[in-house]
């Protein structure tokens, strides 16, 4: 079956192209104290009659092939699809297949990926199939739940995920929280700060912004799990479309926990009054000995925003 996901998405690919022309090689701050960097996208909402979206994925991948040093891994925080689609996912994943040249591709669902809507058919089951169907045909770190993780260069990247149709919230299954108990013990064994990825914010970190548009119920466990160890935690968000504001209310430090929201990459970017709205946005993150720096690009005009954010590890 992988074989015939391939061949759809590869046909849907073919006939979607669009070229900026060329894009000037980027480097990292500090390349010879570099020890690791990824990307985070989120809110993509591909739909297939939306051609400024494909643009905007081409442009991504074709911006992260001509950096000097690739990411290590590029990291998609949910909203992929703006239905859940079979056709939009093959169309996003014909896209990653074509033009996308790093090596791990991580992907985090959001309500729009599994939560059904007026122009999805099936139930949550089946859309949550239908995601591990197509991140298992099409990238090299497959998946068995929604929720997963993974090891690069020696820091542990987690993806959270929402374990029923809970609406605009998430919900966490007992069995997703054992699970992160685990790989937080894990990560505090390694003495490396833990990159932690998930569509929704916890409650009461960006509450200003859209009130709904949070973990939920389950805010204060997960917290209260995530300040169990003695772990540094980047933790990037995405689902508010906040876009970036110039007294940095995209970031909150809680002790040792530092929270990020990504702008919206493929859709308005209005929550909160931002002072940057445009779509394309994604962030670069540079890991060094010391630190972590942030640094917002614009993936699809191929730039460097004046936002960069220094975080000690």
């Amino acid at each position: 079956m992988s074989w015939f996901l391939k061949l759809i998405s590869s046909v849907l690919a073919f006939f979607i192209f669009s070229s900026s022309g060329e894009i000037a090689v980027y480097a990292p701050l500090d390349k010879d104290n570099l020890k690791t960097s990824f990307t985070v996208i989120s809110d993509g909402h591909i739909e297939g009659n939306n051609s400024e979206r494909h643009k905007n994925y081409i442009e991504c991948f074709r911006d992260m092939a001509n950096a000097e040093v690739k990411s290590r891994a590029l990291v998609m925080c949910g909203d992929n699809t703006m239905n859940g689609q079979a056709f939009e996912s093959s169309i996003l994943y014909g896209l990653i297949n074509k033009y996308n040249t790093v090596e791990n591709v991580l992907m985090a669902v959001g309500n729009h990926d599994i939560c059904p809507g007026k122009h999805n058919s099936g139930d949550y089951e089946d859309l949550k199939n239908r995601f591990i169907k197509y991140n298992n045909a099409f990238l090299e770190h497959k998946i068995e739940n929604l929720y997963h993780s993974a090891v690069i260069d020696g820091y542990r990247y987690i993806i959270l995920s929402s374990d029923k149709d809970a609406g605009v919230a998430q919900y966490i299954s007992p069995e997703q929280f054992e699970w992160l108990d685990n790989e937080l013990k894990m990560a505090a064994e390694s003495g490396n700060p833990v990159f932690l990825f998930s569509h929704w914010p916890l409650n009461d970190v960006f509450e200003k912004v859209w009130q709904e548009g949070h973990v939920g119920e389950q805010s204060e466990e997960l917290h209260s799990l995530l300040t169990k160890y003695d772990n540094r935690i980047f933790f990037f968000t995405g689902h508010l479309h906040m876009g970036i504001f110039e007294n940095g209310k995209g970031i909150k430090e809680d002790g040792k926990i530092t929270y990020i929201n990504v702008p919206s990459f493929g859709s308005e970017n209005g929550g909160g009054n931002a002072d940057v709205q445009e779509t394309g946005l994604g962030l670069q993150a540079e890991v060094y000995d010391k630190e972590l720096v942030v640094r917002v690009r614009s993936l699809v005009k191929h730039e460097w925003t004046e936002f960069e954010y220094h975080f000690d590890i």
